[in-house]
């Protein structure tokens, strides 16, 4: 019965470049390629920093225009509610003024 060889250097990958991270970082057996490998994580990581930041703003400005049509729509709720949205007197009903005239229509 035989069983399998296991392959070496060969790792399962855990968020994507992980698995040759390690493979690399166990293959380093110089300063240069220390520093080489050091500058191609640091590059990694800014590609994924610039990605969460612009998929961040993205969502700040999607956001921002919900936060605006939300205060927009507030807005003329309130300015609804202040308006005189109340019927017009009627043009028969007379209202009597402190004075004692009638006010309406024709008076």
């Amino acid at each position: 019965m035989s069983t399998p060889a296991p392959t070496k250097g060969v790792k399962p990958a855990v968020n994507g470049v992980k698995a040759e991270q390690k493979k690399d970082a166990a293959d380093i057996t110089s300063p240069h390629e220390l520093t080489a490998f050091v500058e191609r994580l640091l590059s990694q990581l800014d590609d994924k920093f610039e990605s969460m930041s612009g998929q961040i703003m993205e969502r700040m400005d999607q956001m921002s225009a919900r936060v605006d049509a939300l205060e927009a729509s507030i807005q003329d709720i309130i300015s609804d509610d202040l308006s005189p949205t109340s019927p017009s007197p009627n043009p028969t009903t007379h209202r009597r003024l402190p004075s004692g005239r009638k006010s309406g229509v024709g008076s």
